[in-house]
């Protein structure tokens, strides 16, 4: 394919005009018509910006065919992906957003009773979100268990320029939160017993550090998630039905560890009713399964 045939379809694949990209490249409508027409050729500098714009390199823009280089998200990965990130944030926030209720309530001094029905409800819609999302997902991978790349390197890169925010975001709101604790806890023995018990007062506490958290969370999984849409490599290597005995026990492993935070938190809350401590086991699961990986990485070497 020639120079001018490639842009044209590049410049197509992108919904734009021949005023679109005029516009972008700060030239007439009636130069980028000779450059697809192949009676002129661009500048040096154009054609680094059109191969950057376009995410190919300048070999593939002036000598290769873009037709035959372009791979079509025909399976619908990006939008599934999308749609699957944003089910797991919503039902994450949803069952933090219900404890950080119940803590509000209790150190408010809310029967208990409708404080945990409360709860309850938050739990419920969490878990109906986390359900569906999963059945959808899971049948989208076991019908396109192998999916062919397409995300551009730009594409790739302008999320990578991104996932540092996203993390950095969550991290501060944590600290914030931690912080906040500090200070509140520090004012412990000016609590007036007529007004506030002690308990009711921890409770109040550890609700701000879990309205941080509850904020925090979705940040840290949406930027995990999206990293992780862009590796399609892995996303094939992961789901492949061929998967070594290994990886498969790791997954398993993994996922009971989160299973067990989430048996700890109902304990330590309904049993013991330790509300404010009852979210560590989450973070604690995450580093258990940072080393699983670890030792399984370092098994499989």
């Amino acid at each position: 394919m020639s120079l001018g045939t490639n842009i044209q379809f590049y410049r197509k694949q992108k919904n734009m005009t021949q005023e679109d990209l005029a516009e972008f490249m700060n030239v007439s409508r009636q130069t980028v018509s000779k450059w697809e027409s192949d009676t002129a050729f661009p500048e040096t500098d154009k054609l680094i910006t059109l191969s950057d714009y376009f995410g190919c390199t300048l070999d593939e823009l002036i000598k290769g065919s873009a037709e035959e280089n372009f791979t079509e998200d025909a399976a619908g990965y990006d939008k599934e992906m999308n749609s699957f990130t944003r089910a797991i944030c919503l039902g994450t926030a949803t069952v933090l957003a219900g404890v950080t209720t119940l803590l509000f309530t209790v150190g408010l001094g809310l029967d208990e009773t409708i404080a945990t029905a409360i709860f309850m409800l938050f739990v419920t819609i969490g878990a109906a979100v986390f359900i569906v999302s999963g059945i959808k997902h899971g049948n989208f991978v076991k019908e396109n268990p192998n999916i062919k790349p397409f995300y551009s390197d730009e594409q790739k890169r302008d999320f990578r320029n991104k996932f540092p925010v996203f993390i950095a975001s969550g991290t501060v709101l944590v600290l914030l939160g931690i912080i906040a604790l500090m200070v509140m806890q520090s004012f412990v023995d000016k609590v007036v017993p007529d007004v506030m018990t002690e308990e009711s007062f921890d409770a109040l506490c550890a609700a701000v550090l879990l309205l941080c958290v509850t904020v925090a969370a979705p940040l840290f999984i949406y930027g995990g998630m999206q990293y992780a849409k862009y590796d399609i490599e892995e996303y094939n290597k992961e789901n492949n039905p061929d998967k070594p005995f290994a990886d498969r026990l790791m997954s398993a492993i993994s996922g009971g560890i989160m299973l067990a935070a989430t048996i700890v938190l109902f304990i330590m809350g309904f049993c013991f009713n330790n509300w404010e401590l009852c979210w560590i086991g989450y973070p604690i699961g995450g580093v258990l399964i940072g080393i699983v990986n670890c030792i399984f990485g370092a098994v499989k070497k």
